[in-house]
């Protein structure tokens, strides 16, 4: 999984090794500043990012709480999930199957 430093902004690279996480250790991140995740609020206009202490914000109140963009990490996120579905899913369907499953999915 790809991150960004929200300090620096140098990417960082995290590993899972067995069952713990390794990732460049001068990396200078507040846990609880991490998006840990997003949702659309009930307009599916509004998209808010959860940080690591749950709070709900919106782009601009992540922005101004942690001083970083959340967007570009959530999108390495997603990409991530992402590429881990489609080995899931290649273990039981051909590359096309898979391709038409996640673009159902995805609606692109």
């Amino acid at each position: 999984m790809i991150g960004v430093c929200p300090n620096c902004g140098k990417p960082f690279n995290i590993e899972k090794k067995g069952d713990e996480w390794s990732y460049c250790s001068d990396v200078c991140i507040d846990p609880a500043s991490m998006p840990t995740g997003t949702r659309l609020l009930s307009d599916q206009a509004t998209k808010v990012y959860v940080d690591g202490n749950m709070s709900e914000l919106t782009r601009e109140e992540y922005i101004k709480r942690h001083g970083f963009d959340p967007e570009p990490v959530m999108q390495a996120v997603d990409k991530w999930r992402e590429d881990q579905i489609r080995k899931w899913a290649r273990s039981f369907q051909s590359k096309d199957e898979v391709d038409a499953w996640i673009r159902r999915l995805t609606a692109r």
